[in-house]
């Protein structure tokens, strides 16, 4: 559509009928707004029913905030091993947020719906972070990182751009029902949850994936 401009926009291009058809995966199941707000609604309360122990983790996440947090340089020498240490404690951010959101309003969390939409947005973009890493690491094994390089600069630059979403909807959360030390104490472990141990060259990846598509003329990715 950007690229036709104008004419991108009008029926008489076949672009057109391709967004607008696009467009229906956002509502099949019912708008995703509602189904944002049922995802960590639904696990809400299958936690206060006892079926699934969401507050034990969260609780685990709040004492680990407590304490003294580990200076020590990991080894990062495989393939992803970065990217998964920071999916791990993205999962945090949100077991620090949700749990904290459960604990002070309980069954009345439904009722603060852009704490929700928070939450979820935070829950949404850690699992597609973690499963393209994923997907990417089996193909990797299966056809060698020379042959993935531009899957796995992909890969790295959804997790970069999933963290920034991440952070911003943790401060949005967090300072919509926390106060004072306990505010300050959450947007610490924020902080900490989210840094990156090596920053990636954003531009850098950007610039490999931008060459490929030009270089085969297409999105050739399965």
């Amino acid at each position: 559509v950007q690229i036709f401009g104008g004419m991108g926009f009008s029926a008489d291009a076949p672009m057109e009928k391709a967004w607008r058809d696009a467009r229906i995966a956002r509502i099949y199941e019912g708008t995703n707004e509602i189904n944002r707000m049922l995802a960590v609604g639904m696990l809400v309360k299958k936690a206060m029913k006892g079926h699934v122990d969401f507050l034990g983790p969260a609780t685990k996440v709040g004492e680990e905030l407590m304490g003294i947090p580990s200076f020590d340089t990991p080894n990062f020498s495989q393939l992803f091993a970065e990217e998964k240490d920071l999916v791990t404690r993205l999962k945090k951010v949100f077991l620090m947020v949700a749990g904290s959101a459960v604990q002070k309003y309980g069954p009345e969390l439904e009722n603060h719906q852009q704490l929700m939409l928070a939450a979820s947005d935070i829950l949404i973009e850690v699992y597609m972070a973690e499963s393209t890493i994923l997907r990417t690491e089996k193909n990797a094994k299966r056809f060698g990182e020379a042959e993935q390089a531009t899957q796995i600069a992909m890969a790295k630059l959804y997790l970069y751009n999933a963290t920034e979403t991440i952070i911003q909807k943790g401060k949005e959360a967090i300072i919509s029902f926390a106060e004072g030390d306990e505010q300050r104490m959450m947007l610490m472990g924020l902080k900490r949850f989210t840094k990156y141990t090596n920053n990636p060259n954003v531009v850098a990846l950007r610039t490999q994936i931008a060459d490929k598509v030009a270089a085969d003329n297409g999105y050739t990715f399965d």
